[in-house]
């Protein structure tokens, strides 16, 4: 007798949930791949079973590592499909751009947490000299600090920099963390958007978020200035780190507010063109133009969509 397609997705996603965390500490292929296949199963679960199926097996799934390894998978392992619950709770319940936004707003902290571990601790001072040397010796091996040098720049000040470009990177690690982990689910969320919803797929043109996601972005500025106001240097960081993720995400909610001009009956054909060649000729410039377009059209809605799209 042989299983119906549905049956056997579903017990191979179910697998998934159960084995995938544990061999993936395993076998060290935790990474952007591992964490979609776990998220999709997550979903399917979700979607066929029910979530209270989904919920037992993504925790007993999760759990069963940590208790045979001790806290030693926290650093190797990624939370982020355990977003993928809210997702499925969500998605009949509330609005799209609602259930997308909180969705991934867990999605963001699960995955930002192991980062924050190690940036917590930091690099310690012999591995930052070590790198700096390593890096200083490909400089003088490649010639490019004697030109330096010729405009100049000093090593002792070449040095100098590379401390703070190091710990620069160290503050904006979690940054990267979040990225990846918005991407895995704003993948997946995707696909399963187009695969069980087709026919009300949303045009790119026509994405948004709720109003309220600007509130991010304003509390990274005052923890930025409060930071340097004050000399706090995580609540720095923090802001740091909040302003650069929203960077990244109005520059996507920009563009889709810049097609959905490109594509408007109102303004005229000659218009779009200067608008076209203004944003490739002055492109740095653009870009932030289109970052600023994606932020205010939280608040302002300039392209007048419901909330409820």
């Amino acid at each position: 007798m042989f299983l119906r397609d549905e049956v056997a997705v579903s017990y191979v996603a179910g697998a998934i949930l159960l084995t995938f965390p544990w061999l993936g500490i395993v076998w060290g292929t935790w990474g952007f791949f591992w964490s979609v296949f776990v998220l999709i199963a997550v979903f399917l679960i979700g979607f066929r079973k029910g979530l209270l199926i989904a919920s037992v097996l993504s925790v007993i799934g999760y759990v069963v590592p940590l208790i045979v390894f001790g806290s030693t998978p926290l650093s190797q392992m990624s939370f982020v499909p355990l977003a993928g619950l809210l997702g499925v709770y969500g998605w009949k319940r509330w609005p799209v751009q609602v259930t997308f936004f909180w969705s991934s707003v867990i999605a963001a902290i699960l995955g930002v947490i192991p980062t924050l571990l190690f940036a917590g601790q930091g690099i310690d001072a012999k591995s930052v000299t070590e790198i700096i040397n390593s890096m200083v010796q490909q400089y003088k091996a490649s010639g490019l600090l004697s030109a330096m040098q010729q405009q100049g720049i000093s090593e002792v000040q070449l040095r100098q920099l590379m401390q703070e470009g190091i710990q620069f990177y160290v503050m904006i690690l979690p940054t990267f963390a979040v990225l990846q982990a918005l991407l895995e689910y704003a993948f997946v969320f995707y696909f399963f958007r187009r695969w069980l919803n087709p026919q009300g797929r949303i045009p790119f043109a026509r994405w948004k978020l709720p109003w309220y996601a600007v509130w991010g972005a304003v509390l990274g500025i005052a923890f930025y200035l409060l930071g340097d106001q004050y000399s706090w240097a995580a609540l720095r960081g923090l802001g740091i780190n909040l302003m650069v993720i929203y960077g990244a995400v109005t520059l996507i909610l920009g563009i889709s507010v810049y097609s959905y001009l490109l594509r408007s009956p109102k303004i005229p054909r000659f218009l779009k063109w200067i608008l076209i060649l203004a944003s490739v000729i002055y492109f740095y410039f653009s870009v932030l133009t289109i970052i600023l377009f994606g932020l205010f059209d939280l608040v302002f809605n300039f392209r007048r969509l419901p909330e409820e799209s």
